[in-house]
């Protein structure tokens, strides 16, 4: 019996510990994901309406409460913000020092610290801000706000702003919530308001983030900032001498500081070999490199993007929080929402003015009758009250208005003061009723244009704030760095040709070029034979050295060009090779291999470019023409066993050079990336056309200037200011449309493009002037536009016509055009049939 009592308590005991553990896991379930959604909704991921986390809302909120004009200490709006966040002054200081820094939303004075150095700003109690201008247009508008009840119950606080502007895109946000994070890039002031304007046009959009640090950014693999995208963002720097590069622009989320600390630790790990660091930064970013004696500056500009901080990739991934959960997108769709809710949050305020208005333009209504009509002195014998109102009521109501009078509105018009109606003008009412009217009329047209009510809007915000506010960070594309390609260069090539020693330890020797321990070094004898080795402090490659040199197994550009005489038959031959493949230590012939064989003329090339040389014969050979001239680029590049072609039959006494030619290599597709502004075969983008060592590239501007050039560039192209480019064709000729803002009108001319002086910028109007906008450039043969016109001026009857611009005389460039239509246009199209 007690055993089985004893087996029913153990039993009940396992049951109850079970469903202990149960209801544990439970709890623990519920109260990590109470956690986890208050971190996620309100610390670390902003909202998508107006892009901010909520102490950043907060902070701007209590600043907008206290705002007066001046500056406020930071610790006061520390304490105004610590009534609407419960989690101490610490993070809002934090907070509003991130918000200071990114010179938008407030004013500041004191020390803010320096995002490019790392220095940390004052304490709160010696810092100001105030609210911008900026901030002030786009951030409130109480009347439109949702608010709702602060921690403690006391106050009220937005639930969000109404912003109007991509907010959370030219700012960015970082935020780490648990068991999520959310890393969004700041983009372009200008670049956003432009892209919002192209969003309401209906036009695609391109957007790249923009960093305050500048610096160069590869952002071919961003995806328009959504999970899995890629920016890769490099310093810039500059050489400038041989022995010291400059950098001035650092990459987003570096500091001087910490780029420095990355660059002397791979010096001491033996990554890179440099021989000094040194800041100089003050106003300007400045930070000096001085290199060691013999270094290649280009080589270590490699080295740093490699193996330091002067190269840095972040991976974007946009979080925000829609409907009280996180959700990801993309930086498109995030802009697509923005503008949607602005043109939603502008049309709430244009009603609002609308029933303002509209209230205005009532009561001075009823004033105006009040007291034209004398309606006062119809009320000196009411005895009550509701008389009094009657009467009032019964001498309007023969009048129509846009709603009915209400007892207030009565009230109001026994609450006017006597002296207001001794003297009122009633001149001086109609006027100020007008007024009111043509602003009701212009309020009513924007809301029935809200389209164009909100790119004008937005094309103000432009106009006002984007002064100053250019892109800082070049757009471009990254060549990828292997390690064994920028290996410091730290050894001398050495040469002895007599003995046929080569290596960096024959000091005192010939020196051919730096090296690194770990090159390949390709050795050309007199014989004709070549070997690949690994360089060495000393090795013997042979007799009678003619041509030794670092050898790159992916250089498929270098052409050699070579004569050389048969030991069997003495006929001297002509050809021009390349090596592009090889065995390490194993002996090659470049000749027909018989004894007795020697090369009497050897050159290199790096971009294949042929040559012209002087034929020197021997004075007793049997010919009567002992001095001729031959053009490599008679023969075609082969590989290094080709026979090549029979140069004489006689003895050559010497060959000497006389002239370089051009590259005789294939013609190179090239492609034009108009996200990037790189210009570059098998990329992506605009095809430019096959492209030989003649051919030329034409470069249209938005300014009005064009240029022809040649690939590579000697420039960096960027795709903001460019209309045009194309491959240059014979004659060409351009067809132009622009805008000329003194004679308001369009004016359209065809010139042939000018290509005496390369690399030149050429004015595409008659004169050097800001008054013109060019409008269309195309080369198309035979060009056509659809011009929409104003019949009248009563803005109503619109009409469009074909227009063929092949009518137009083809001038020159100094040529000032031709109107192109007399009548009012209003918009004009090039027709793509």
């Amino acid at each position: 019996m007690n055993e089985t009592s004893d087996l029913e308590q153990d039993t009940n005991n396992l049951d109850n510990t079970v469903a202990s553990v149960g209801t544990m896991e439970a709890m623990y379930e519920q109260w990590f994901l109470a956690y986890a959604s208050y971190v996620i909704l309100e610390r670390a991921v902003p909202a998508i309406e107006d892009g901010l986390k909520p102490v950043q809302r907060r902070i701007l909120h209590a600043m907008q409460l206290i705002d007066d004009g001046r500056y406020n200490k930071v610790a006061n709006i520390v304490g105004q913000t610590m009534q609407y966040h419960p989690h101490g002054d610490a993070s809002i200081t934090e907070a509003i020092v991130v918000i200071g820094q990114k010179e938008l939303l407030i004013d500041t004075q004191g020390n803010w610290g320096d995002v490019r150095t790392g220095d940390s700003a004052a304490a709160a109690r010696y810092i100001e801000a105030r609210l911008a201008p900026f901030g002030k247009e786009i951030l409130y508008s109480p009347q439109i706000t949702t608010w709702q009840l602060a921690y403690d119950g006391r106050k009220k606080e937005p639930r969000t702003l109404p912003v109007k502007f991509p907010l959370l895109l030219a700012q960015g946000v970082e935020g780490i919530a648990v068991g999520l994070a959310t890393k969004i890039l700041p983009h372009n002031f200008i670049e956003l308001i432009q892209a919002s304007i192209d969003l309401l046009k209906g036009n695609a959009i391109n957007l790249f983030p923009d960093f305050a640090t500048g610096g160069l950014a590869d952002c071919s693999h961003y995806q328009a900032g959504k999970r899995g995208g890629k920016v890769r963002v490099r310093a810039l720097i500059l050489v400038r001498d041989q022995q010291t590069l400059v950098i001035t622009q650092i990459p987003y989320g570096t500091t001087t500081t910490s780029l420095i600390e990355s660059i002397l630790k791979a010096h001491e790990k033996g990554k890179i070999k440099i021989k000094h660091v040194v800041d100089n930064t003050a106003e300007d970013i400045e930070i000096l490199i001085n290199l060691l004696p013999g270094q290649l500056a280009e080589t270590v500009i490699d080295a740093l993007y490699l193996f330091t901080d002067c190269e840095v990739s972040y991976a974007p991934n946009a979080c925000v929080i829609q409907d009280d959960k996180p959700v990801f997108v993309t930086v498109h769709e995030l802009l697509a929402y923005t503008v949607d809710r602005t043109t939603a949050l502008l049309e709430q305020e244009l009603l609002l003015e609308e029933q303002a208005l509209k209230e205005k333009i009532f009561f001075a209504s009823l004033e105006k009758i009040f007291i034209q009509n004398r309606i006062y002195r119809q009320i000196e014998d009411c005895q009550t009250w509701e008389d009094l109102l009657m009467t009032i009521a019964d001498h309007l109501k023969s009048y129509d208005f846009y709603r009915p009078i209400v007892e207030a509105d009565l009230v109001r018009l026994t609450e006017i003061k006597i002296k207001r109606i001794s003297q009122y003008d009633s001149l001086r009412a109609q006027e100020t009723l007008i007024q009111l009217q043509t602003n009701l009329a212009t309020t009513i047209h924007h809301l029935q244009n809200l389209k164009d009510y909100t790119i004008a809007w937005y094309s103000g915000l432009l106009e006002k704030y984007g002064k100053g506010r250019e892109r800082k960070t070049t757009l471009t594309n990254f060549d990828t760095i292997e390690p064994q390609d920028v290996t410091a260069k730290e050894y001398k090539l050495y040469v002895n040709r007599k003995q046929g020693f080569i290596g960096y330890g024959l000091k005192g020797e010939e020196f051919v070029e730096l090296c690194s321990d770990i090159d390949d070094v390709i050795v050309i004898g007199k014989d004709g034979q070549y070997v690949i080795t690994k360089i060495a402090d000393k090795l013997f490659v042979g007799k009678d050295i003619m041509h030794v040199s670092v050898y790159d197994k992916k250089d498929t550009r270098r052409c050699y060009n070579l004569i050389y005489v048969d030991g069997a038959t003495g006929i001297a031959f002509a050809k021009r090779f390349q090596i592009i493949s090889m065995t390490r230590d194993k002996t090659y012939d470049l000749t027909l291999g018989t004894p007795g064989s020697r090369v009497v003329y050897l050159s290199s090339h790096p971009n294949g470019a042929a040559e012209i040389v002087t034929i020197l014969l021997s004075p007793i050979s049997r010919t009567a023409k002992k001095k001729f001239e031959f053009n490599f680029a008679d023969l075609s590049i082969r590989g290094r066993a080709a026979k090549g072609n029979i140069l004489t039959k006689h003895a050559i006494y010497k060959v000497q050079p006389k002239a370089q030619g051009l590259s005789t290599l294939a013609a190179v597709e090239l492609w034009y990336d108009s996200a990037t502004g790189s210009i570059a075969p098998k990329g992506k983008g605009q095809l430019l056309g096959l492209f030989g060592p003649t051919d030329k590239i034409l470069v249209v501007f938005k300014e009005g200037k064009y240029l022809v050039t040649t690939y590579p560039l000697p420039f960096r192209l960027i795709p903001d200011r460019i209309v045009l480019i194309e491959r240059l064709k014979d004659s060409h000729v351009l067809s132009v449309v622009y805008y000329n803002s003194v004679v308001q009108n369009y004016f359209v001319k065809r010139f042939v493009v000018d290509v005496r002086v390369l690399d030149k910028k050429y004015n595409i109007f008659f004169s050097e002037s800001n008054n013109c906008v060019l409008k269309i450039v195309t080369s198309f043969l035979a060009p056509k536009l659809q011009l929409h016109y104003l019949v009248d001026t009563t803005n109503k009857d619109k009409r469009s016509i074909m227009y063929d611009l092949e009518k137009v005389a083809v001038k020159t460039t100094k040529a000032k055009g031709t109107l192109l239509s007399r009548s009012k246009i209003t918009q004009v199209d090039l027709w793509n049939e």
